[in-house]
């Protein structure tokens, strides 16, 4: 058996070795240890990456060497633009355009990009044009809340975008550049999350998203419109493979039985769960929430599945179970298997290593907005 020395190994088996490293410090040590390692770790080392823009000024010096290497920007697969602690504060964001006019000159480089993340920044008009031409030439997944967007910028339908994943907040204004950024995204989206408080969803309807497979709306009891508007935009997508419903409980306002015709997952309260199951073909259902005095929010229901339902998942919020309900879930849901069930924390150590594997994550075939 002949020995082979480690900077004999090729490149594929050193980047494999550099995956199964777990901290950021000892990548860190490995991209020092020779020159044939480098740019194997620093291409981990750098596949995120956060810039603070309220701190980007003080480490200038030191964030412009780093992304005046070709080869750290072309490794940068997750970018995150914002402003630390500030990421939630509801005050305005401050002037950025001198840190963005720094970073904007290296958009072109990053041409391993894949998902990015804009939080609570003033975009200058500049930078959205050249981030838009990024998203233009590459797919890209987006998540965007609570920036200050120049007047005047808006994605233009007949400039098609790549987007194949979007995340952002309705309430941010102004609505006319999200829906242009849905037009313009038509046709390689796939997945949409969506934060809504009011009645905005309903300015989205008429949209067209033939292959928006994945769905994520965050919608409000409080406001009657939320809910309104929700059930109407659900209504035209005809696509949909995966729903989430986050944030209301109650009932969605009537859905026409044609609706979601090609369901296969739905994560929503127990209320609405019963109200969408029927008449679809769902295949994997996540029970979010029940309200404690719903004692029987397990009902015949869930059986009106046109398709074996396969996997149930049961979130802590979900009312208690007893003998009798879980009698019932195998009477109504006799093709389970898998099955995650809320447990106090008295009498679930034996199984946590069994809730804690990869196969109790709710199942997807398309990318998260996450």
């Amino acid at each position: 058996m002949t020995a082979i020395s480690l900077l004999d190994i090729p490149p594929e088996i050193h980047l494999q070795i550099a995956k199964f490293v777990e901290t950021r410090q000892t990548l860190k040590a490995l991209s020092v240890t020779s020159r044939s390692l480098r740019s194997v770790a620093q291409s981990i080392l750098f596949e995120s990456l956060q810039i603070d823009l309220g701190t980007y000024l003080g480490l200038r010096g030191s964030v412009d060497n780093l992304l005046a290497n070709p080869r750290i920007c072309a490794a940068i697969r997750f970018l995150v633009l914002g402003r630390g602690r500030h990421l939630f504060s509801s005050a305005p964001p401050p002037n950025n355009e001198e840190q963005l006019s720094l970073i904007q000159k290296r958009l072109p480089e990053m041409v391993g990009l894949r998902k990015v993340s804009i939080l609570h920044v003033n975009l200058s008009k500049t930078f959205l044009d050249a981030f838009l031409g990024i998203a233009a030439n590459m797919p890209l997944q987006i998540h965007l809340r609570g920036n200050i967007y120049p007047y005047g910028v808006i994605p233009m339908p007949h400039i098609p975008l790549q987007v194949s994943c979007l995340h952002f907040t309705l309430n941010d204004p102004p609505l006319e550049f999200y829906q242009s950024m849905l037009h313009a995204s038509a046709a390689t989206l796939t997945g949409l999350d969506i934060l809504a408080e009011g009645d905005e969803l309903m300015e989205l309807v008429d949209i067209d998203l033939p292959f928006l497979h994945d769905l994520t709306l965050s919608i409000t009891d409080r406001n009657e419109g939320s809910r309104t508007s929700a059930a109407a935009f659900i209504t035209a997508q005809r696509a949909i493979r995966k729903l989430i419903l986050t944030g209301s409980t109650l009932p969605l306002p009537p859905i026409p039985p044609n609706a979601l015709p090609n369901l296969r997952g739905l994560g929503a309260s127990s209320e609405q769960v019963r109200q969408l199951v029927p008449g679809r073909p769902v295949e994997a259902i996540k029970v979010t929430f029940s309200r404690p005095c719903d004692q029987d929010w397990f009902g015949e229901e869930l059986g009106g599945s046109t398709s074996r339902v396969r996997m149930l998942r049961l979130n802590p919020l979900t009312t208690i179970l007893d003998t009798r309900m879980v009698k019932r879930m195998v009477t109504v849901l006799p093709s389970l298997e898998r099955l995650w069930l809320p447990m106090f924390s008295d009498v679930s150590w034996p199984f946590r290593s069994i809730t804690q594997t990869p196969a109790a994550h709710f199942p997807s075939d398309t990318p998260q907005c996450r």
